[in-house]
């Protein structure tokens, strides 16, 4: 095809690619049935930074020969995921695929998979039309790994890469075919017989029918010689025997007439048209708006065409407005976050608002006209605070450009100081492991930026504070209420503090924060303390079952009912098995496991290592027993007359912090749903996750044999076993931040 006269670029306003991998399907089944999809918007590029589709490259400056979308860029990236040499976004890479030998899903016209780069081995069968899709099972995913990545010595092969492989496809699929190949070799084909594309009336389908299913025949083919060879591999043996068992032969009339109905579905989207509304020049005329708005005219179409769209966080806002003013910032954000302690707590758009907030805090203390220039500090700046404080302020966007300058600027050098200080080393072994730094709440990391922005330690400061910002950030993380009041608070009391000492003042502002009349944290009782407290973290022996909830209520002792309330955040703030703690309190283990593994913020699905139960939730988990009577829940707290007190105690002893730790994905995997005694037996396992009295985890594995049989003696060994662990890291997390204090 000759080269485009016009390109479609993305005006600085605009985010890149949000939507969700199910909202891509469902986009594609619509084009594929030939529906529209609404109209889009798109003006003249005129001056300024734009960015390029497929989102790999810096900005560069608009062409008077470019095509600016305003509106529709999420449902053009989307379609650009499926097109040959489409997007090709090296932040989140996609590739869609369609299965020929598959019944569709739910109201799709054919079966369509969707690989992601948090989900390379594509998503679990269960899925429909406009739901999310769930995540593959983690023993698909081990055996996927297995195939793919064989040993642990084995560098991971990049998603691009692995979704070119001949024989690759979604685990869970049939036989899925890249979409963007079927597309491609519609493509050749259409151009041996039309002159120009598109001209699709002229072509002589029916020998495209031919052909077409000629080239899906090869790849089933080779798929089979593949499969065959793959399914004596053990253990995946019967996996790929099952799919070669569903495979259809190459001559079927239910291939033919799957391809010949997929040909069909291309040609409408080849005959698609899309309605584009031009958009006037004058709407972006800036005088045109008046001198009290703030907003460039861009912002304000982007917001109006934008409402019933995806809708623009207040950090999507900013930073979307502080790029229409200031185009180099986007590569500025993005070389930062090249940096992997960065880039475990930041996304480009937090990462700008912790920019802006420090740099609101500098300008407020280096100002000669406080009156004149006043800033309001705060950790939860909106869209309308933002658009005063520039209006005020013409002044910030130099200032803020200045402040993350990757040499010099004083946001990047305090950032890199303070992630320097509190991590940990050889050299400071209570520092925070990459993985652990998902600990840091942004708004505690802003208070700790702030200091060094104000005070501007030397090194011997920053050296000798180390411990003390460790301890802000991890009994901050377990005590403070609300991190972005409390990290206000402590700014405040930062301007006021006259500090004897030049260290960060930890403990002055937890007391602080703990002593308010509007109390923001908790403080942080001794382990003793906690000891003192009847039934709190341990069972007296006359109570009769598994307690859960009700250790932590004291309600008529207000003294005890404080402690109690911060021992339950210790033992399970969320309710669920996830303990992040668990990165600190077992750091060597992290930071000798996982260090050089990637660490991205919200990365959930992609980390390399599992919070495990210690005994298995097969064994416990709400029905799990040979009966009820043998039920680890027939077993839970009860009065005198034999109600229930505690209709959890069993879920919540389960999920709690002494019953879960940290674990190398793949290791877990291998473990499976082996009981507690055998995995005391693996070399390190106790060492590893830290079990001291491995009597009462012995007593309460059960029968190897039958490990969902439970009696009185086993589930009492079992919340001992649980009570005995987090008691224990409670006083190790204490001990190691406060010994001193």
């Amino acid at each position: 095809m000759p080269d485009a006269l016009h390109n479609v670029v993305l005006p600085m306003i605009q985010r890149g690619s949000v939507w969700a991998p199910h909202k891509l399907l469902d986009l594609w089944d619509t084009l594929l049935r030939g529906m529209p999809l609404g109209a889009l918007m798109a003006s003249e590029a005129g001056e300024g930074a734009v960015k390029i589709l497929n989102e790999a490259g810096p900005p560069r400056d608009a062409k008077t020969s470019d095509i600016a979308l305003i509106d529709g860029q999420q449902r053009t990236l989307a379609m650009l995921a499926g097109w040959p040499k489409g997007l090709q976004n090296p932040l989140r890479p996609v590739a869609l695929w369609v299965d020929v030998a598959d019944e569709p899903q739910g109201e799709y016209r054919f079966r369509l998979w969707a690989t992601t780069k948090a989900q390379p081995f594509g998503y679990a069968r269960a899925s429909m039309g406009g739901q999310t899709l769930n995540k593959l099972e983690r023993k698909k995913l081990r055996l996927a790994n297995q195939v793919f990545h064989p040993s642990e010595s084995t560098k991971k092969i990049e998603v691009q890469t692995l979704w070119q492989q001949p024989d690759f496809m979604p685990w869970d699929a049939k036989f899925a075919l890249p979409l963007a190949d079927l597309i491609e070799q519609k493509i050749k084909l259409l151009k041996e017989h039309v002159a120009e594309f598109g001209d699709v009336q002229k072509a002589d389908l029916i020998e495209h029918h031919g052909k077409l299913l000629e080239f899906v025949k090869r790849r089933l083919i080779g798929y089979k010689a593949a499969l065959e060879i793959k399914a004596a591999a053990g253990e995946l043996e019967p996996h790929f025997a099952h799919k070669l068992l569903s495979l259809p032969d190459a001559e079927s009339a239910a291939l033919a007439q799957r391809v010949a109905l997929f040909e069909d579905a291309l040609d409408r989207l080849f005959t698609c048209k899309f309605p584009v509304i031009h958009v006037r020049k004058e709407c972006f005329d800036q005088s045109a708006s008046g001198t009290n708005d703030n907003d460039p005219a861009l912002a304000i179409l982007f917001k109006r065409v934008g409402t019933g769209g995806e809708p623009l966080s207040n950090a999507d806002y900013v930073y979307c407005v502080i790029k229409h003013y200031a185009p180099q910032v986007h590569s500025m954000v993005e070389k930062l976050l090249e940096d992997q302690k960065v880039r475990a707590i930041y996304t480009p758009t937090t990462l700008v608002m912790s920019a802006v907030r420090l740099t609101m805090l500098s300008l407020a203390n280096t100002s000669l006209d406080a009156e004149a220039r006043k800033f309001t500090d705060t950790a939860k700046l909106d869209k309308a605070a933002f658009a005063r404080m520039v209006r005020n302020h013409p002044e910030f966007m130099g200032a803020f450009e200045s402040h993350i300058q990757l040499e010099g600027g004083i946001f990047v050098t305090s950032l890199n100081d303070v992630l320097s200080a509190i991590s940990y080393t050889e050299n400071f072994t209570l520092g925070l492991p990459k993985h652990a730094l998902c600990l840091v709440q942004i708004p505690l990391l802003e208070t700790l930026l702030a200091w060094h922005t104000l005070s501007k330690p030397s090194k011997e400061t920053l050296k000798s504070s180390r411990l003390a910002m460790v301890r802000f950030v991890l009994q901050g993380y377990l005590c403070i209420l609300d991190y972005a009041k409390a990290s206000e608070a402590a700014v405040r009391a930062l301007n006021g503090m006259n500090e004897s000492s030049p260290d960060f003042p930890d403990q002055a502002l937890l007391a602080a924060l703990a002593d308010s009349k509007n109390r923001l944290a908790y403080p942080l009782p001794s382990p003793a303390m906690l000891s003192e407290i009847e039934n709190l973290t341990a069972t007296a022996q006359e109570i009769d079952g598994l307690r859960g909830w009700t250790r932590f209520y004291f309600k008529d002792q207000p003294d005890k009912q404080q402690c109690a309330e911060l021992y339950k955040r210790w033992w399970n703030r969320s309710g669920r098995h996830t303990h992040p703690l668990l990165l600190w309190l077992q750091r060597k283990y992290v930071f000798d496991k996982f260090e050089q593994e990637p660490a991205l913020a919200g990365m959930d699905e992609e980390t390399p290592f599992d919070f495990d139960h210690i005994l298995p939730s097969a064994q416990w988990v709400c029905g799990t027993g040979n009966s009820g009577p043998h039920q680890l829940m027939a077993f839970c707290h009860r009065d005198g007359a034999g109600k229930f007190l505690d209709k959890n105690g069993h879920s919540d002893i389960g999920n709690s912090l002494g019953n879960i730790h940290v674990l190398d994905s793949s290791y877990n995997r291998s473990l499976g749903d082996s009981p507690v005694s055998a995995k005391l037996n693996e070399a390190d396992f106790g060492v590893n996750a830290q079990i001291s009295n491995q009597a009462e985890w012995l007593a309460a594995s059960g029968d190897e044999k039958d490990g969902r049989h439970w009696d009185p003696e086993r589930a009492r060994a079992f919340q001992t076993a649980v009570e005995q662990r987090t008691f224990a890291l409670y006083k190790k997390f204490y001990e190691d931040l406060c010994c001193g204090i």
